[in-house]
């Protein structure tokens, strides 16, 4: 009887980034990582039949999914470093091939949060209507079970009260 079966070879590709993890809340730097699929016969990996993409938080190990064009924005971004780091290239070449990639990536994440302004809403909507304890529960103790833009809104929602309660208390002092 011959096994067959399914495997996954991660491989890391280095550091990428630095920012904010929406896990565990720490700025803290990102690898980038590739992820291979393979059927298997006996155990041993035979055909490649995908891969994933993903940036990882090098602190708490929460990784977020990369589409493949992001993923090749982040492989050249991690090749320019090792390219400095050898001494290929300078600090100045360094530079303008960062920011000129920089500027790629944050086009990809400006489009990525406008396609889900309409899920934001919904959030936005739905965290308004949670008392404050529910909504510092979620943020700081829960987050893990709810998607990022439902996190974002809860954050959001926090910050109008937290901004409209000091406005209520300096009007109070200027009354008086």
């Amino acid at each position: 009887m011959i096994k067959v079966g399914f495997k996954t070879i991660p491989n890391k590709l280095g550091l990428v980034d630095k920012f904010e993890c929406p896990k565990c809340l720490n700025n803290t730097n990102w690898g980038l990582l590739s992820v291979k699929e393979y059927l298997t016969i006996v155990f041993i990996p035979i055909i490649p039949f995908g891969n994933k993409y993903r940036l990882i938080c090098e602190y708490c190990n929460h990784e977020e999914i990369l589409s493949k064009k992001h993923f090749i924005n982040y492989k050249k971004k991690s090749g320019i470093e090792q390219a400095f780091f050898d001494n290929e290239i300078t600090e100045n070449e360094r530079n303008l091939k960062i920011n000129e990639i920089n500027r790629v990536i944050e086009q990809d994440k400006k489009s990525k949060v406008n396609n889900s302004l309409e899920e934001i809403n919904e959030c936005k909507d739905l965290a308004s209507k949670k008392s404050d304890e529910e909504l510092l529960t979620i943020y700081y103790e829960e987050r893990y079970k709810y998607i990022p833009s439902m996190i974002a809104a809860i954050k959001n929602e926090i910050e109008k009260r937290e901004l409209t309660r000091e406005k209520k208390k300096n009007n109070a002092i200027e009354k008086n």
